[in-house]
Order: structure tokens, then C-alpha cells, then sequence
């Protein structure tokens, strides 16, 4: 019994390196790319922090009865971890926004609000 190798031609040799190269490249490690900057900050509530907004597919918003410019509401909320209350005065309103200027700010500030979402009780003063 004779052990005979095969013989293979330049083309094939160079076929089957680089099946091997492509081999190596795809089993090899890949370069993780990982969240570079850290945590995101702990949200702060208070009257300065943006408040909560809740928005879901209801029919037409709708404002509480005397929500119109010149009244001064008190807004209490029971968000997590702590309930959340301030004055605000309305300067405009359009559908269920409002133009809000919150009394408790030390230089007020005016801000649009989406009134019927907002997780809280409306009061007014």
C-alpha cells in the first residue's frame, strides 16, 4: 500500500488561504463598544424642574372650569417619591395648554403646560 499526498494547484492553495484568513477574521474577538459617558443624573423634583406630563390618546382636552388668563391656580401632585405643590399664574391658554407662571420661583418663569395630563389636582385661589 502506497500513501500517495494530492498535489494542488497554485490557485487552490491560494483559495484556501484565504478561506482561512476570512475564518480567522470572523472567529476572532470583536472591538465592544460600551456606553462611554456615565449614568444618567437622578431627576430632581421641584418647583424649577420640569413637571410630569402625561399624554395618552383621549378625546379633546379640556381645562378645569375658570382655567382662563388672570386666575392664580395652587397644583398638587403625588408623584413618586414626594407630592409636589405650587401657585401658578395663567397668562394664556390654547386647547389644553397653558402658559403657567409659577409664583414660587424666585425670578418666575412662564412655561407651557399640558394641564389635562398632568398627574395632580387643580385648585383655585
Amino acid at each position: 500500500m502506497q500513501i500517495t499526498f494530492p498535489s494542488f494547484s497554485a490557485k487552490q492553495v491560494g483559495i484556501v488561504a484565504g478561506l482561512l484568513v476570512l475564518a480567522a477574521a470572523l472567529a476572532g474577538p470583536q472591538v465592544i463598544r460600551a456606553q462611554r459617558s456615565g449614568p444618567p443624573p437622578v431627576a430632581q423634583v421641584g418647583p424649577g424642574s420640569p413637571l410630569p406630563v402625561y399624554v395618552v390618546n383621549e378625546p379633546s382636552p379640556a381645562l378645569p372650569d375658570g382655567f382662563v388668563p388672570g386666575t392664580t391656580w395652587k397644583f398638587t401632585t403625588w408623584t413618586v417619591p414626594s407630592t409636589l405643590t405650587f401657585s401658578a399664574r395663567v397668562e394664556r391658554t390654547s386647547g389644553g395648554w397653558a402658559f403657567l407662571t409659577l409664583q414660587s420661583e424666585a425670578p418666575a418663569k412662564t412655561r407651557w403646560y399640558y394641564v389635562p395630563q398632568m398627574p395632580g389636582a387643580w385648585e383655585q385661589q
